[in-house]
């Protein structure tokens, strides 16, 4: 489970998302977030690793999976961030595992998961991709 004083000892974290942008958030994607990504932002705003993770905060992330056409290409799935070398980072609905899928497919075929869920990505893999881990 995440919480701040775990996350503290791997990152520098965010002050918390607001209730209002977590409600603007939702508003935005005219859908709610997912839990485990909400419990996350309510805990820090997004959050940048020491390698190459980035998780978005409350204010981008409608932004994000629109200009990417979430909804459209994988129903279902809200990004949360990339890896920044062009894999996206993404969630599915009432599911715990985060997947990753390179930004210019965005197809269910082409998904992979990279953990069981967002606090193992963050806390075992240390906010190492599959990329990262692999190489």
């Amino acid at each position: 489970m995440l919480n701040r004083a775990n996350l503290e000892q791997h990152y520098r974290l965010e002050p918390p998302a607001s209730p209002e942008a977590l409600a603007g958030a939702e508003a935005g994607l005219g859908r709610p977030l997912h839990p485990d990504y909400a419990a996350f932002l309510r805990l820090s705003d997004g959050l940048y690793t020491g390698g190459n993770l980035v998780l978005l905060d409350a204010d981008s992330i409608a932004e994000r999976n629109r200009d990417y056409e979430v909804a459209e290409y994988l129903p279902g799935y809200l990004m949360i961030g990339d890896d920044s070398g062009g894999m996206a980072l993404l969630l599915r609905d009432q599911e715990p595992a985060v997947f990753e899928v390179d930004m210019g497919v965005m197809m269910a075929s082409e998904l992979r998961v990279s953990a069981d869920s967002l606090a193992q990505l963050l806390i075992r893999f240390q906010g190492r991709t599959l990329g990262e881990r692999q190489a």
